[in-house]
C-alpha cells in the first residue's frame, strides 16, 4: 500500500523584521498596520512606544501584559489619577521596565491624553487628522527603504510635545503611526500588504465553486420593520441606533469594524458633494479590514444577508458604499 504524500502548509512571507517569535508573529498577523480608532487601544500604544524608548519592541511587548495589569487596562482616567504611592509601587513591578521617568511620563501622558479628548471629542479624531483621516498606504520593497520619520510625525510630535506629552519625539510617534494603521509600512512581499491580501481573496473567490452574489446582499434602514427575507441582519454602525432597543432592532450581527472611522464619518456627514471622495476614502480603510469583509461575504454566499444602517439619508451612507465596494472586489 503506498504511502499518502504528507502535505505541507507553506508559512507566509512576512516583513523582514518578525522572524520567528511567536508573539511578534501574532503581532505583526493581528495588529501591526491595521487602522486604530478605538481611544484605550491608541492610549496603550503609546504606553508601550514610550516605554520601548532606547530598547527593543521584544522587551516590551513580551511585557505587555505586566504593562496592561500595572496601567488599569490602560484607561487613561485612572492612570490619570497614580499618586506617589502608586508610581512607588509601579517603581517595584517586575512585569514592566522600572524606569522613573517612563512611568511619570505615562501618568502625565495620561493627564494630557484627557485634555485632547476634552478638545477634540475623542484622541482618534485628533490623531487621524496628521494623515488627512485615512490610513497612508506605501510600497516599500524591503525595510530599509521603510523610513524612521516622516513630516507627519514630525508635525504630530511636535502637536504633542506642545501639548504636554513626554517620550513622544518623532521616532516613536512614527512607530506609533505604524502600528495604529495611520500608515501601512509592510512590504510589498508580505502576505499583510494589502496588495497580496487583494489577490488572495480573489483567488479564494475564484476558486470556489459556490460563490455570493449580490443579488444575496441587501441594503435596510435598521430603523425599518424587518422582514422574514432578510436573512442575517447586520448592523454596520460604529454606535447603536438612538432610541432603537436590541428587541425591536433584530439585528443578528453587529459589525462595528466594518464601519467608517469616526474622523471620515465626521468630514463626510451624508454631503453628497463629497460622496465620490467619500468612497474612495472609505475603500482604503475597507481595505485593511479584510478580515471582517470576507466574513461578511463568507455569509451571502450560503443564505440572504441584510446590512443595516441608521442613517436617514437612504442613497449616501456607508451601507450603499459597502455594498458597491463588495461589487467592484468581487463582481
Amino acid at each position: 500500500m503506498g504511502r499518502t504524500p504528507h502535505l505541507q502548509t507553506q508559512e507566509p512571507i512576512r516583513c523582514g523584521w518578525v522572524g520567528t517569535k511567536p508573539h511578534f508573529i501574532s503581532y505583526h498577523d493581528e495588529e501591526w498596520g491595521i487602522p486604530v480608532h478605538e481611544d484605550h487601544r491608541h492610549f496603550e500604544m503609546l504606553t508601550l512606544e514610550g516605554a520601548q524608548a532606547g530598547l527593543s519592541w521584544a522587551t516590551i511587548l513580551l511585557r505587555r501584559e505586566g504593562y496592561r495589569r500595572a496601567f488599569a487596562g490602560f484607561d487613561p482616567l485612572k492612570v490619570s489619577k497614580f499618586d506617589n504611592r502608586k508610581k512607588v509601587e509601579l517603581l517595584r513591578d517586575t512585569g514592566i521596565i522600572r524606569n522613573r521617568l517612563k512611568i511619570e511620563s505615562a501618568i502625565t501622558n495620561a493627564q494630557a491624553f484627557l485634555k485632547v479628548q476634552k478638545e477634540f471629542g475623542t484622541f482618534d479624531h485628533y490623531i487621524w487628522d496628521f494623515v488627512g483621516g485615512a490610513p497612508k498606504l506605501n510600497a516599500w520593497n524591503t525595510m530599509s527603504q521603510v523610513p524612521a520619520t516622516t513630516p507627519e510625525s514630525d508635525a504630530l510630535s511636535t502637536d504633542l510635545k506642545k501639548r504636554g506629552f513626554r517620550f513622544v519625539g518623532s521616532t516613536v510617534i512614527y512607530a506609533h503611526m505604524q502600528a495604529a494603521g495611520l500608515v501601512n509600512d509592510h512590504t510589498t512581499d508580505c502576505f499583510r500588504h494589502p496588495s497580496n491580501l487583494f489577490a488572495q481573496t480573489r483567488m479564494q473567490v475564484t476558486s470556489n465553486s459556490r460563490t455570493a452574489s449580490l443579488s444575496t446582499i441587501r441594503i435596510k434602514r435598521v430603523y425599518n420593520a424587518p422582514a422574514p427575507d432578510d436573512g442575517c441582519r447586520i448592523l454596520i454602525d460604529r454606535l447603536w441606533p438612538r432610541g432603537l432597543s436590541k428587541e425591536a432592532a433584530h439585528v443578528n450581527l453587529w459589525k462595528k469594524d466594518l464601519a467608517p472611522s469616526t474622523t471620515l464619518r465626521n468630514w463626510f456627514r451624508h454631503n453628497p458633494a463629497r460622496w465620490q471622495e467619500f468612497q474612495t476614502r472609505y475603500s482604503t480603510e475597507l481595505d485593511q479590514k479584510s478580515h471582517a469583509v470576507e466574513d461578511l461575504w463568507e455569509r451571502a454566499r450560503y443564505s440572504p444577508v441584510t446590512i443595516l444602517f441608521g442613517a436617514k439619508n437612504a442613497k449616501y451612507n456607508h451601507a450603499v458604499a459597502l455594498k458597491a465596494y463588495l461589487s467592484r472586489r468581487f463582481g
